[in-house]
């Protein structure tokens, strides 16, 4: 019975034993699992790592690349723009320089045209005090004088020829106007050998005509015969006041009988 008891006893400790054994060994497998399996978390870890740093490279080249293509186009529009601004220069240029050769063309007949023109305003002054001499004689001091004032021009070596010019234009441009305006003023004329007060009245070259204050003397002046002539009182007395009210536009324009001379025959 001994025995027995001593075998099943020696049996259950072998029985304990070898699950001791097993479950050690089963442990020991179970912890090589978890190093193995730490192992491939790290390494999964690491290609996680090493993934985010590749897109965050990705990220960073493609905003660069954008950048870099937005910063294209405006540089691209600028040059566009400078193509079309230089363009216009081009242009501007080339009419400049027309403008240049024609202003050297210009320079270069500027010394002929200075030699010409004071004889060329020479001959106009001389014509115009000719012409104002054998016109009829309205304003005379007024027109005596413009003459002059042309005439010191000419002569003052202080003045340009372009003022010099300008002052024998003026005097040939109220010259004109004097043919198509009518105009009425106070002078002082020998009439019968006597000086009398009067009112002159000019309808442009067409007739100049006087009345004396008091109104009983009405005449007109006769261009050939280079005087002044009375006319009949009765026939010309009233046209000569409504010519004298409608020069100072004191009324309206009227057709009035006037003395006129005759046309000259052209030579």
């Amino acid at each position: 019975m001994k025995n027995r008891r001593i075998t099943n006893m020696s049996m259950t400790a072998v029985a304990l034993l070898m699950s001791c054994i097993m479950a050690s060994a089963q442990a020991a497998e179970i912890l090589v699992d978890s190093s193995i399996l730490d192992q491939a978390m790290d390494v999964i870890g690491a290609k996680n790592t090493q993934a985010a740093a590749v897109q965050e490279e990705i990220n960073r080249l493609a905003n660069s690349t954008s950048s870099t293509f937005e910063d294209f186009k405006r540089q691209n529009d600028a040059l566009e723009a400078l193509l079309v601004l230089n363009a216009g220069f081009r242009k501007s240029v080339s009419i400049q320089e027309s403008n240049i050769a024609t202003l050297d063309e210009s320079i270069a007949s500027v010394e002929s045209i200075t030699r010409e023109i004071p004889l060329l305003m020479e001959k106009m002054l001389s014509s115009i005090e000719q012409f104002v001499e054998l016109d009829y004689p309205f304003q005379v001091d007024e027109r005596a004088n413009r003459l002059q004032f042309a005439r010191d021009a000419i002569d003052n070596p202080d003045v340009s020829i372009a003022e010099k010019f300008r002052q024998v234009l003026v005097i040939y441009q109220t010259e004109a106007t004097y043919g198509r305006t009518n105009a009425t003023y106070p002078d002082t004329i020998a009439i019968g050998g006597a000086e009398r007060d009067v009112n002159i009245v000019r309808i442009g070259r067409v007739a100049l005509m006087y009345q004396t204050t008091d109104r009983q003397v009405t005449g007109a002046w006769d261009n050939n015969a280079r005087q002044w002539v009375e006319l009949p009182a009765g026939e010309y007395r009233t046209a000569v006041q409504t010519a004298i009210r409608v020069a100072s536009s004191l009324d309206a324009p009227k057709i009035i009988e006037l003395p006129v001379l005759a046309p000259e025959v052209a030579q």
